[in-house]
């Protein structure tokens, strides 16, 4: 359960820090983009699983 927890909150600091870099960039190929924290969301969801692993991985051999 930690695991989870801890993965949910790094992927959405990460997923902060990844829109401060790339900007609002979705919905792709549509003029009208959605708000910040949707953007936000977004990013999040992506890293979501990369985190997950990697911090799995990182735990599991230590």
């Amino acid at each position: 359960m930690g695991l989870i927890v801890l993965s949910t909150i790094l992927s959405i600091v990460l997923g902060s820090c990844a829109w401060l870099v790339l900007g609002d960039k979705f919905p792709m190929g549509n003029e009208v983009k959605w708000p910040v924290a949707n953007n936000i969301c977004v990013y999040a969801v992506i890293l979501l699983l990369p985190v997950y692993l990697t911090i799995f991985v990182i735990f599991s051999f230590s």
